[in-house]
């Protein structure tokens, strides 16, 4: 392991960003004011997200409970975790919003109760309160001092929605091992997919759904950047690397049945590049 990978390991505020991944360089291109701000939200996500991994539910129900307390005192002002407390800065930004942490809670709850979707809209609600309150945190502490606008609000939920959605594709074989389905139910129907036995589905049925999943979510990305005018592209630039880098990543993604502990990935040089190129352009 490495000195910058050790130091990550063991900072709990820099664990959601460690050195070369995708976040990482995404905030790499943060203002410095923001970046420790950005590292603190993706710290959280980290930490909630491996309440969700969590093997035993008893376990994994009590940490969230304790965090479901903690963003409690967080909003408080009294947090005691170091990540949230490295967040109290995010108190002068205009736009920020306590409440949006408790709808990333109320995500992991439904992933421990193994939710399914009807439709895309219901998907889209769940993958606001994953990751877009989430995003709308980050887009609040780009924007500082300043309320968020319109478009800013609408680019960071439809980012947050792109971004969990590339994960779902890029996690499905792992995900319906751990009994999570994400696809919705009216989606799978109308292909002729039983949900209940979706290993016994043809390979070409279920190959074509994901392939229309997955176009659908790459024109979302490649969506975001004109839904900002050009200032707004500037504050937002993080969260459109970000996008850029999921771009690539859903590139990768293979519509044939992958294996559940094989993940597509995006090699470190075309992260940088892609990181750097997106920035530079949105500067």
């Amino acid at each position: 392991m490495s000195k910058s990978s050790a130091a990550s390991a063991a900072d709990p505020v820099r664990r959601g960003t460690p050195p070369g991944s995708l976040r990482y360089f995404a905030t790499l291109f943060a203002p410095a004011r923001a970046r420790p701000l950005l590292e603190a939200l993706h710290a959280f996500d980290t930490e909630i997200r491996d309440c969700v991994n969590t093997e035993h539910h008893e376990v994994a129900h009590t940490r969230l409970q304790w965090w479901r307390a903690e963003v409690d005192r967080y909003a408080a002002g009294r947090p005691q975790h170091p990540v949230t407390r490295a967040l109290l800065g995010m108190r002068e930004c205009a736009s920020h919003d306590p409440a949006l942490l408790h709808e990333a809670l109320t995500a992991a709850d439904l992933d421990l109760a193994r939710m399914t979707y009807a439709t895309w809209q219901e998907l889209e609600a769940y993958a606001f309160r994953c990751t877009g309150s989430l995003q709308t945190l980050l887009a609040a502490a780009l924007a500082g001092p300043r309320e968020l606008t319109a478009a800013e609000r609408d680019f960071a939920r439809r980012l947050g929605s792109a971004l969990r959605q590339t994960e779902m594709l890029r996690d499905r074989a792992l995900d319906l091992e751990r009994g999570r389905l994400y696809l919705p139910l009216d989606v799978l129907e109308a292909a002729g997919i039983v949900p209940d036995d979706l290993r016994s589905a043809t390979q070409e049925a279920l190959s074509r759904v994901v392939s229309e999943w997955r176009d659908r979510v790459g024109r979302s990305l490649a969506s975001l950047p004109a839904s900002l005018v050009p200032s707004e592209r500037s504050t937002q630039r993080p969260g459109l690397v970000l996008a850029a880098l999921h771009q690539r990543l859903l590139e990768r993604v293979d519509a044939e049945a992958p294996s559940p502990h094989q993940r597509a990935d995006v090699s470190p040089w075309t992260r940088l590049w892609t990181a750097w190129t997106t920035a530079v352009r949105y500067a």
